[in-house]
This record gives structure tokens, sequence and C-alpha cells, in this order.
């Protein structure tokens, strides 16, 4: 009887512990954790003050998950005085569910609320402070995460109004959905512009656009330039630029990686015309021009400060060869053409050869007279002689190995001389080997080891 009444005791303790958890089977939520670790310095002290204002009130952190600033509380000098304010982002369930964004400033030594903005958004994406009219102040772009959509998220712009005895307050200037986003100076006025991609598929059919935004001198948004890019886009994977010098002007140039499917990427590129003064679409059917199965990005290949695209081009194999499975998953061992446009400073193609098991990229100026061929139990990819008239590997010229740190071997170290290794990593090295075959051809360490490059 005791025991039954000690039992029942216990029972009851956990169902009480149960209940006030607010968590079903879940003593530690991490939702639930209201107070952060302390913070130290100025950040420590905007905690304070922040956990003093929410005082009485069920408040939880809210952190990027993207970009520079990664917390909660976010320090940078809004109004050009030399000294930073803070940004503190955080939901208050007494309200709803939308972030907020409490705006302090440090005014005598004492943390004082300035603002309190309703944001637009169940979560922040990141956050970046722009110079988008060249007055040397900067704006405040808060990117948000939607409440029911994983893909597209909305921005925000704030601007920061200085207002009597030096204080300030803080202006919502627009509000703009997209899916990627990136600074760069489009027409070319020495000020950056705000460029968006947005995939819109509230219709029968997507459309998707590239927009610029500027901020005039009047604190008043600007579109100036919107496009109808590849309606196939699923998202987007990278937005680069260079600038490209023409008629003794300086233009720029846009590069979007664009995600068609799992397995496939394509490019869009956007120029500005020196002429018109608008933004035009350099290649119209870039899912025809550019569509590579390997989801390389566009960058600069051969170091000459412009943008080159890869794209797929025929690789000479055997076709048993020109793939490998590793742990159920097929690597497709591919040649790429790095596409030069109109005004590139490049004098010819550039062709690389792309491992996938190791993700790097190899000159390759032999054309149809070299292929490869992959060994899994050395884990290294051989280069050798292709016939092309039997279609047949012949000779292996030199091989490229990848030594794991946790297996390296007595054989192994056969290929560690500090004249063959191309690469170190934290998980192993890189070495290559040139056979007598590869001497007789003219193949060189400088060769391998000046067109090796790491993805």
């Amino acid at each position: 009887m005791k025991n039954f009444k000690r039992i029942l005791s216990i029972a009851l303790v956990l169902s009480m512990l149960l209940l006030s958890s607010g968590c079903s089977l879940n003593f530690f939520s991490t939702d639930s954790l209201l107070k952060p670790p302390a913070l130290t310095g100025k950040s420590g002290e905007v905690q304070e003050a922040f956990n003093k204002l929410m005082t009485g009130k069920t408040f939880q952190l809210k952190t990027p998950v993207k970009g520079e600033y990664k917390s909660a509380f976010v320090l940078y000098d809004l109004d050009n005085d030399s000294e930073e304010e803070a940004l503190v982002f955080y939901t208050d369930s007494s309200t709803d569910t939308s972030v907020r964004i409490a705006v302090l400033d440090c005014v005598k030594n004492t943390w004082i609320l300035i603002n309190d903005i309703k944001g637009s958004g169940s979560g922040v994406y990141d956050v970046s402070f722009p110079d988008l009219n060249g007055d040397h102040s900067p704006e405040i772009v808060v990117a948000w995460t939607l409440f029911d959509n994983k893909l597209t998220k909305l921005l925000t712009i704030y601007c920061v109004e200085t207002i009597n005895n030096n204080h300030f307050t803080i202006e919502t200037l627009a509000n703009e959905y997209f899916n990627s986003k990136a600074y760069i100076d489009l027409n070319s006025n020495g000020v950056s512009d705000l460029i968006l991609v947005y995939l819109d598929d509230a219709g029968e059919v997507q459309n998707s656009y590239f927009r610029a935004f500027s901020l005039d001198n009047t604190n008043t948004i600007v579109k100036f330039s919107e496009l109808l890019l590849d309606s196939s886009i699923t998202s987007v994977s990278a937005i680069n630029h260079d600038f490209i010098t023409q008629s003794d002007a300086e233009y720029t140039r846009v590069f979007i990686d664009c995600l068609k499917s799992d397995t496939s990427i394509f490019t869009e590129v956007i120029s500005w015309n020196l002429t018109s003064s608008k933004a035009a679409r350099v290649i119209q059917d870039p899912t025809k021009t550019t569509l590579r199965s390997s989801k390389l990005l566009t960058q600069d290949i051969d170091n000459d400060a412009n943008f080159e695209i890869p794209v797929t081009t025929k690789f000479f194999s055997d076709k048993k060869e020109s793939s490998v499975v590793i742990s159920g998953v097929v690597y497709n061992f591919t040649m790429l053409e790095w596409l030069n446009l109109t005004g590139d400073k490049s004098d010819e193609e550039l062709r690389t050869f792309y491992n996938p098991v190791h993700s790097y990229l190899l000159s390759f100026p032999w054309g149809d007279n070299v292929t490869v061929k992959f060994d899994k139990i050395e884990n290294q990819t051989n280069f050798c002689i292709w016939n092309a008239s039997t279609n047949e590997i012949e000779d292996i010229l030199f091989s490229i190995k990848f030594i794991e740190k946790q297996a390296v071997t007595k054989e192994a170290n056969e290929f560690y001389d500090d004249n063959f290794i191309l690469e170190s990593t934290n998980e192993g090295d890189f070495v290559f080997e040139i056979t007598p075959y590869g001497e007789s051809f003219g193949i060189t360490d400088e060769m391998i080891k000046s067109t090796f490059i790491m993805i």
C-alpha cells in the first residue's frame, strides 16, 4: 500500500511537470527558453536594457539566419554620430507572431527605446546596411522569412530620419517580394542599387522578374528597371557582376546563376546599355546556350577580372568510364567550355575537366586526345591517351590522387613530395604523379599546378 502511494505521488509530480512545461513530452523546447546567454560589452548593455523594457512580457529573440549579422542584437552606427545604435529582433506572444524591431540609442550612458517597429514576417532572413542614395548614410534593409512560404521572402527598406536634439527615428520606405537579392551599381552612377530576382508563381504560369531599385534624394524608392527572365527558374544560386569598358565608358554586367531542376543550372546575363540607359538581357535563350548538368557557378576562371560561364561540352571517353557510383551516388565527369561574352578581355575559349567526386577543375587543352578514368580503389583520377579511332583508353599520362589524412600509409607517403602536392584541405591532400608517357607527351608539373582549381 505504501509503495502504491509512493508511485501515485511520483506520477502526480510528473503530471504537474508536464502540464507546467507547456510542451507535449518535450521538457526543454528551445522556443520556450526566453532568456538567452548573457552577452558581454556593449551587446551585454543592450541586452540588459532590452530585458528591462520587456519586464512582464513573454518575448522570444529572433536571430537572422543568413548574412553578416547572426545575432538578435545588431549594433550599427545608424545616424552617423560615430556611436553605434542597436536593433533588437524579437516576437511578443501577447500581440502576434510577427517579428518586431526594437531600436535603441545610448543617450547619456543610458540605452533608451527610439522605435518599436512591427516587421513583416515570422523570421529574420538577413540584415544589411547599404547606402542606396549616395549620401554616405546607411539605409536599413531587413529581409523577412514569411509565415507560409519557404522560397519567397519579403524585404523592407527603412531610412533613418534625424529629428530635433540630434535624435532620430526610423521610417519605412518600401516593401518588396523577392527570392534573391544583391547590391550592384547597375546604371554606373557610382551608387549601389538594390537588385532583386522575384519568381511570381501566383498565376497559372510563373513569371520570373529582374528588378532594379534606387533611392532618390527625397528618400523615394524608384524601380528604374524591370525585365522578364526565363520562366523555368526554380531558384537562384548566385548573383555576380563585373564591369566592361566599351567606347571608353564602363558598364555593368550581372550574372544570375539559376537552377532549372535538381540536376541542371543555367545563367541569365543582364547588362546596362549606355546608349539607351536601360538594362537588357544579353542571352535571349539562356536555357539553350548555358544549360549544364554540373552545378558550377559563373566565375572568373582565367583571372582577367571578367566572369565566364561554364557550359557542358562533348567529353571524349568510354561511356562506362564517364561516370562512377560511390555510396549509391552517381557522379558524372564532364568537360566544360567557359563562355566569354561580348566585351570580355579573354582571347580564346577555355576548356576544363570537372571532377564532381573531389570538386576540382583542371585546364584541358588536349581536345579529344586525352580522357580520364577514375579509380575508386586508389581514389584517384587517371588522365590517359584517348584513341579516337578505336574509342579506347590507352596509356596513363598523369594521375591526381586524393589521400585522406586518416588513411595515410607508407604506400601513400610515396606520393608525398613537396613538388607534387597540389592542394591541402582539412580532409586530406591532393597529389599528382606524371608517368614517363606523360613526360614524353609534354605534361609538366607547372601545367598541372597552374590550372588546378578547387571548387
